[in-house]
């Protein structure tokens, strides 16, 4: 059993000396510095054609203007081009479809009072003309928004506004229609 410990601690100790000896790093030739990589990447590389050099008509020489030559397209970009188109339309048509989005409005009135309702809304009409209100009833309450707000920083503009007038206007936010949106600045 003392031999078995001698001897592993003898091969031990000489894997530390190995392990921790210092060793030089040659700083030139093909394992050297890292500075000194090189690969010939030229055969990997994509080749062009320079585009042959126009030339002008110099001024004065009396010589007719040239005409300008558009190059014609292949039948392969023009196949490209058509189908494009046709998932430009498609995406177009699409998006017209779509009537609602998220965004913002401003509740003015909330209430049990249609007349106060009424009245709320005839003030915003009279106040702010370009904003549309929407009266919405669920019993037993009334609630008067209005705007179509896409970001809620035009929403924070006019919200300003409308607080000096009903005090406990809230901004919420609502799906509004696209339509209407468009045209508040």
């Amino acid at each position: 059993m003392k031999r078995i410990v001698n001897r592993l601690l003898v091969v031990t100790v000489a894997v530390y000396f190995f392990g921790c000896a210092a060793r030089s790093v040659p700083t030139s030739g093909k394992t050297g510095n890292y500075n000194d990589y090189n690969e010939d990447l030229s055969d990997v590389r994509p080749a062009y054609t320079p585009a042959p050099a126009k030339t002008e008509p110099k001024l004065g020489t009396g010589a007719p203007e040239s005409k300008k030559i558009i190059p014609s397209m292949s039948a392969e970009a023009q196949h490209v081009n058509r189908r494009l188109e046709e998932v430009m339309d498609a995406s177009a048509a699409k998006n017209k479809s779509i009537r609602y989005a998220p965004g913002y409005r401003i509740q003015v009135y909330t209430g049990n009072e249609r007349q106060s309702a009424e009245a709320a809304k005839l003030l915003v009409y009279q106040n702010f003309p370009e904003l549309n209100p929407y009266l919405s009833y669920k019993q037993p309450t009334y609630k008067l928004k209005v705007g179509d707000f896409m970001r809620k920083m035009d929403a924070e503009r006019y919200y300003s506004q409308i607080k000096s007038l009903f005090p406990t206007a809230v901004l919420q936010p609502d799906k509004i229609d696209i339509r209407y949106s468009m045209s508040i600045n």
